[in-house]
This record gives structure tokens, C-alpha cells and sequence, in this order.
């Protein structure tokens, strides 16, 4: 398996696994709607999304969003997508993506990587020097 950085190029390889994600949030399949966002985050270049392959599928992926701590003055890489197919969790791929992003956080200066859980009122906090999660709750409603 390795992770590299996905590119225009991979709108179609990422397209079944993004479609998963969301049903597997309860979202309904919506091919349309996932091959326009997605097309438009990596045209736009307003998202970084890395992809996990083994030798000829892509079997997950992590999608992180720029953003901006005011209290630290610092950028933030905030992720919310990220998913495994199946037939690979309990493999260490989704650790692997994390790892990434983190990697990424080291390389780009950037403070923290936050990532909001599925119930939308609690999020991790990674602390790109140590790696380290720290829980806390969201204060502000959306």
C-alpha cells in the first residue's frame, strides 16, 4: 500500500470511495453531486486530498480543508472526510492517512489538524509535534 497526493486525474478513482462515505453516513448515493464537489475541490485546489492504493485500487482516502486559528495565529489543516473501504479497516490505512496528514501539518508550518466526529459535536485535535489527540467539544453550534 502507499499514499500519495490525488490530482485532477483521479476524480474517477475517487469517486466510488467519496460515494461510500457518504452513504456510509447515511447520505443517499448521489453520483452527480460527489463528481461535481469533488471535481471542483481539486480544480480549485481548496482541499488536499491524499488517497491510499494498494497495488491497483484506491481502498481509502483523507480529504483536509484549509483554515485559520485566530487564537494561535496560525493556519490549520481541518479534516472531516476520511474513509476506508471495508475489506481494509483494521489494517492500519486509516492511521496511515492520518500520519499523512500530520506529515503534511510538519511540512507546511501549519499548527494542528482538527477533525470533527460524525455527531458533529466532538472533534480531535492533532498535534502535528507529538502526534498526540486531545478531545474536546465544539461550542458553537453550525
Amino acid at each position: 500500500m502507499h499514499i500519495r497526493l490525488a490530482s485532477e486525474y483521479d476524480l474517477d478513482t475517487l469517486l466510488p470511495l467519496f460515494n461510500a462515505y457518504r452513504q456510509n453516513l447515511g447520505k443517499e448515493t448521489d453520483a452527480i453531486g460527489a463528481r461535481e464537489f469533488l471535481a471542483a475541490r481539486l480544480s480549485e485546489n481548496d482541499s488536499v486530498i491524499f488517497v491510499a492504493m494498494d497495488e491497483h485500487n484506491a481502498i481509502g482516502f483523507i480529504q483536509l480543508y484549509p483554515s485559520f486559528s485566530s487564537l494561535h495565529l496560525k493556519p490549520v489543516w481541518y479534516f472531516d472526510d476520511s474513509y476506508v473501504i471495508p475489506a481494509y479497516r483494521e489494517h492500519g490505512v486509516a492511521q496511515r492517512l492520518a500520519d499523512k496528514a500530520l506529515e503534511l501539518t510538519k511540512d507546511t508550518d501549519v499548527l494542528c489538524v482538527r477533525r470533527t466526529l460524525v455527531d458533529d459535536n466532538t472533534s480531535v485535535m492533532l498535534d502535528p509535534d507529538t502526534g498526540q489527540q486531545n478531545i474536546y467539544q465544539l461550542i458553537a453550534s453550525r
